[in-house]
């Protein structure tokens, strides 16, 4: 190999790594976290940036039935029933007013189960957020003021409906229990399977009852969540406005050292990259100017 040749290899190869070096220089930054970036200069923001902030929250979407209509519904369908009185040992058993029927029963314990789920499925999220678990001043200003306010009408929202969903559970359950009581009083004397036709009658308003009164229950517990999450927002939307930056203002010495750095980072730039053609973007990453 003769020297003009040994000349060319070593200029072919000291382009090539010069290349290669700005490329995965350029890469490795693009990986690597905001705080390895100028890092002199980022150790100095760093107290003044906000924290990441928590996605947004937001409002719980309406029902397509609300329960009050669902229950005006049921009871307008079972307008026309007429209550039989049934034979008992000591006359005849009247069943409670009421009682409006199977159909009547079975149409009101479907609209509390629907609205139980509903709770249940919209408003589980305000928990997880674990408010009153919330321990540094960082923990709080992650929250945006748009998401503790949404929040807060969402614990409202749900402490409204669950009033409600516990009103209209308590009277129909216990429409429920008079029936399957009155039910014990009944007697069937011309019916050789008169006791197991009663209990039967009276088990099957029983599961249903207790399928309402586990969802119910659920719903009580959450009841409890959410309250305390409503009382821990309204502290956290107090410490927000005080501890916490809407907006960083930098310093301006800050400023005037990063162009600095900016400006001796250019004359470090392989010139097989871009040359003095290699810029910073928004992110932080050096690109080719174009």
């Amino acid at each position: 190999m003769n020297s003009t040749t040994i000349g060319i290899f070593k200029v072919f190869a000291a382009t090539f790594i010069a290349a290669s070096t700005g490329f995965w220089s350029n890469s490795a930054w693009a990986q690597q976290p905001p705080t390895q970036l100028n890092s002199p200069v980022q150790r100095q923001i760093e107290p003044g940036k906000r924290p990441n902030p928590i996605p947004a929250a937001v409002p719980v979407p309406k029902p397509m039935q609300d329960l009050g209509s669902a229950l005006t519904a049921c009871d307008k369908a079972a307008e026309d029933f007429k209550p039989i009185p049934l034979p008992g040992a000591k006359g005849e058993v009247n069943l409670d007013s009421c009682y409006r029927g199977r159909d009547h029963l079975n149409c009101s314990y479907n609209a509390l189960l629907t609205e139980a789920k509903s709770l249940l499925q919209n408003y589980n999220l305000i928990v997880q957020a674990n408010y009153p678990a919330v321990g540094s001043v960082h923990d709080v200003c992650r929250f945006t003021p748009d998401t503790l306010a949404t929040d807060l009408q969402n614990t409202s929202e749900f402490i409204s409906r669950f009033r409600n969903l516990n009103a209209e559970y308590n009277a129909r359950i216990n429409c429920g229990t008079k029936i399957a009581q009155s039910f014990k009083d009944v007697v069937l004397p011309d019916m050789k399977q008169a006791r197991n036709i009663l209990n039967s009658m009276s088990e099957s308003i029983r599961r249903e009852m207790d399928s309402v009164s586990g969802v119910e229950a659920q719903v009580v517990e959450l009841d409890k969540s959410i309250e305390a999450s409503q009382k821990a927002v309204l502290l956290i939307q107090k410490i927000h406005r005080v501890a916490c930056l809407n907006h960083v203002i930098p310093d301006p010495s800050l400023l005037v050292t990063q162009e600095h750095e900016n400006d001796r980072a250019k004359d470090n730039v392989a010139p097989g990259f871009c040359g003095y053609q290699t810029i910073r973007n928004a992110d932080g990453v050096w690109v080719c100017r174009r």
